[in-house]
């Protein structure tokens, strides 16, 4: 059995259990957080000095939640393989989503037509814990774009071509070039039954989540 603690380490108690053959366990978070801002900025030696990770996860049911030690998980590899065509199609519509996003909130900002971040049309493409944020605080500056103004040219929207799904995450990536210079977005959406959803977007800075 796979303990289940309250926290992220050895010290805080253990508070249910995963059965070692357990299938379909969703990844919450992990910590440490590397997020790619950090990532590509630290050193081998700085990544192999973290200690080590823990996840938060959660049963298929719900009904298990906590925190495992990392080493203890893999990948659903053998549920993927039955399923390769439905991973597929989870893939191509996140790859979908993504790019109607993008090409509806620039319409929005040569028409002035509703945006897919005005908060009636963002729970077709966010989360609802995201979209209900982007509603209660309001937006400081464009998260798709990364910028307060914006001047876009070569909207390239394609899935991640080395890794597009892990751990029930797909990876889409968006290029463009504001104002002539270039700038990736990395768009992380989830599936919830079958239907992926925006949960963040990752820029060289900051995080939109």
């Amino acid at each position: 059995m796979l303990n289940v603690r309250m926290g992220p380490g050895t010290e805080y108690p253990v508070i249910d259990h995963f059965a070692p053959d357990a299938r379909g366990l969703q990844q919450v978070t992990c910590v440490p957080l590397l997020k790619a801002e950090y990532y590509f900025k630290m050193t081998e030696a700085e990544i192999d000095a973290l200690p080590p990770s823990w996840c938060l996860m959660q049963s298929a049911d719900w009904r298990i939640e906590g925190w495992v030690a990392q080493r203890y998980l893999t990948a659903d590899h053998n549920m993927q393989m039955h399923a390769g065509d439905e991973v597929q199609d989870v893939v191509e519509a996140a790859e979908l989503l993504v790019q109607q996003l993008y090409s509806d909130h620039l319409r929005a900002m040569s028409d002035g037509s509703t945006s897919p971040l005005d908060p009636a049309r963002a729970g077709d493409f966010f989360t609802a814990p995201l979209a209900a944020k982007m509603a209660r605080e309001g937006l400081q500056a464009d998260p798709l774009f990364d910028a307060q103004d914006a001047e876009i040219t070569d909207l390239h929207v394609a899935r991640d071509a080395e890794q597009p799904m892990f751990r029930g995450l797909v990876t889409v990536n968006v290029d463009f070039r504001n104002f002539g210079h270039p700038r990736r977005a990395v768009v992380l959406l989830r599936s919830e039954d079958g239907a992926p959803q925006v949960i963040r977007i990752e820029h060289e800075n900051w995080s939109f989540e």
